[in-house]
C-alpha cells in the first residue's frame, strides 16, 4: 500500500492495513506534533480553560501519550491500540482519564486491556476502563463492518456524562 492511499474500510483486514499505515508514522514526530496543537488550542480565544484530548485506535494511544506529556484537562481513549507499550507513561497521566475496550477486540486481547486496566487506576489514579460485551475493535465507526451499535451509543453516552462532569462548558 502507498503511502498516499487509503484504507479500504470494507475489506476484512482494513484494521491491519491502517494499523500498517499507523506503523509507519514517526511517533515522535507525531507526538510533538500533537502535543503543539493541544498547546495551540489552548491559546485560543475561543477556548475557555484547559483543552481535552481524546483519540480512536491509534489516536487513543497518542491522546494518552499526550496527556503524558502534558496536563490536559481530560482524557478519553477508545480501543488504544498502542496503550498496552505505553503503559510505563501512566503515572504521569494526572488527568481524569476514560478508556473504552469492546471484548471481543480481535486487535488488543484480554490481558492486555487487564494490563491498561492496573496501569491506569494503580495508586489512586484518576483512569476509568468501560468494557463494551460483545463489541470489537473500532466498535464506534460507524462507517465500518466492525460497528456494535449498542456498544457504541452506551460507549458515547457514557464519554458525554464524563466529559459534562470534568470538562464542563
Amino acid at each position: 500500500m502507498a503511502a498516499d492511499q487509503e484504507v479500504d474500510e470494507s475489506a476484512s483486514d482494513a484494521v491491519g492495513q491502517a494499523m500498517a499505515m499507523a506503523g509507519r508514522l514517526d511517533w515522535q514526530t507525531t507526538l510533538a506534533d500533537a502535543v503543539a496543537a493541544l498547546g495551540r488550542l489552548g491559546e485560543l480565544d475561543e477556548v475557555r480553560g484547559t483543552p481535552g484530548v481524546a483519540g480512536f485506535c491509534f489516536g487513543g494511544a497518542l491522546a494518552f501519550n499526550v496527556a503524558a506529556e502534558t496536563v490536559p484537562a481530560v482524557l478519553v481513549s477508545y480501543y488504544g491500540s498502542s496503550l498496552p507499550a505505553l503503559l510505563e507513561l501512566a503515572s504521569q497521566v494526572t488527568c481524569p482519564s476514560l478508556y473504552h475496550f469492546g471484548t471481543a477486540d480481535s486487535y488488543i486481547d484480554a490481558q492486555a486491556v487487564e494490563a491498561v486496566t492496573r496501569g491506569v487506576t494503580a495508586d489512586g489514579r484518576p483512569g476509568r476502563v468501560e468494557l463494551h460485551e460483545g463489541a470489537d475493535h473500532a466498535f464506534d465507526n460507524d462507517d465500518f463492518f466492525l460497528h456494535h451499535p449498542e456498544a457504541s451509543q452506551r460507549a458515547w453516552s457514557s464519554m458525554l456524562a464524563f466529559l459534562g462532569e470534568h470538562l464542563p462548558v
